[in-house]
């Protein structure tokens, strides 16, 4: 437990460990990026890193803000009690629809994004499968379909590329390398994203005093300042649990013997609760990142070695607009916490939690 343990952990046992995900290597060549090594990975990492920067979100609030208002809206009707799964559902349309448009290029509302949503909805209804069978990979060749199709389309366009597709078109580095790792990432990244946001959602709704202090900010930086901090301490508190290796070779460390095979655990969530780094280590505190920095050797939400998360600069902007969307636009109170529970990948917020969203007035 740690991070300056479990980085040198990671960097003095590189060679001789792996990302322990999903194969996806009997979908397409190399696999996906998490699992790469080698030449193979500093090539593919570099072209995405290139994406990514190309795809600026700088300018595109008032775009990117609308989706999340309209689906944020969805959850003001209905019950005065919104469920667990009730948000879970509308947040998941949100955060599918955002990745479509940036990380594939297909618009909120389009025909395309219509058919790409459905086709992601057959393929990983729930996250993405630990195993690829036959049925996966056929319903993955009906998502790349799509996705060739839009290529094809942006192929025409001029302004600069306003998506990791487009981008990747442009620079003329689209292979089924790419377009696997392009088709992935949506994917993870709208149930990771959806997963976070139900957290956001779940602890905001105890903090409605914050809310308010971020609406009535006058200074559009500060304002943003606050709301990606409350995403911040959301990452520090839920979602962001471990890093987990195979070792591919027998590895000693510290004098503890690793044998091949073993999977290693480098634990995330128990290194956010060091009272020695964090002052009431388990309690939400949303200011808590607007004045103060946290290095990564106490701090590390989205990664530590050269596997860390390319999108963690979306994952904080995205989910800072979601923020000052509520805070501005909507009322949100907390009726009950509710149990933690296990979901499929991460833990969530629990079936027994709900709170109640309006619109401001």
């Amino acid at each position: 437990m740690g991070h300056e343990l479990g980085l040198r952990f990671l960097t003095e046992n590189k060679a001789k460990l792996r990302a322990a995900t999903i194969d996806m290597t009997p979908i397409f060549p190399e696999g996906f990026l998490r699992a790469m090594e080698g030449s193979t990975h500093v090539h593919y990492r570099r072209m995405f890193l290139a994406a990514f920067r190309a795809v600026s979100l700088e300018g595109r609030s008032a775009e990117l803000r609308t989706i999340l208002r309209s689906r944020l809206a969805e959850l003001t009707t209905g019950e005065g009690r919104l469920r667990s799964q009730a948000a879970a559902r509308i947040l998941k349309q949100a955060s599918t629809a955002l990745m479509l448009q940036l990380v594939l290029g297909a618009k909120d509302g389009s025909e395309i994004a219509g058919e790409l949503t459905d086709a992601y909805d057959d393929y990983a209804p729930n996250g993405m499968h630990i195993v690829i069978t036959p049925t996966e990979r056929a319903k993955y060749e009906r998502i790349k379909r799509l996705v060739l199709a839009l290529a094809d389309d942006l192929k025409r366009s001029e302004p600069a590329p306003s998506s990791l597709l487009e981008y990747m078109v442009r620079s003329q580095t689209l292979d089924d390398t790419v377009i696997g790792n392009l088709i992935h990432m949506t994917e993870f990244a709208r149930y990771d994203f959806h997963g976070l946001w139900r957290w956001i959602l779940l602890e905001l709704a105890g903090e409605e005093s914050y809310l308010n202090l971020i609406a009535a900010e006058p200074d559009a930086g500060r304002r943003e300042l606050m709301a990606k901090s409350a995403v911040s301490e959301t990452l520090r508190m839920q979602q962001s649990e471990f890093i987990l290796r195979t070792a591919i070779m027998p590895i000693v460390f510290e004098g503890f013997l690793i044998p091949r095979r073993s999977r290693v655990r480098i634990c995330i969530w128990e290194a956010h609760r060091d009272p020695g780094q964090f002052l009431d280590p388990d309690v939400f505190k949303p200011d808590r990142f607007v004045d103060k920095k946290f290095s990564g050797a106490s701090y590390a939400p989205l990664g530590l070695d050269h596997h860390r998360c390319l999108g963690a600069g979306w994952t904080v902007q995205l989910s800072g607009m979601l923020v000052e969307e509520l805070a501005e636009n909507f009322s949100v109170k907390l009726f009950n916490y509710g149990t933690v529970s296990r979901g499929h990948f991460h833990y969530e917020p629990g079936p027994d939690s709900h709170i109640s969203l309006t619109a401001r007035r």
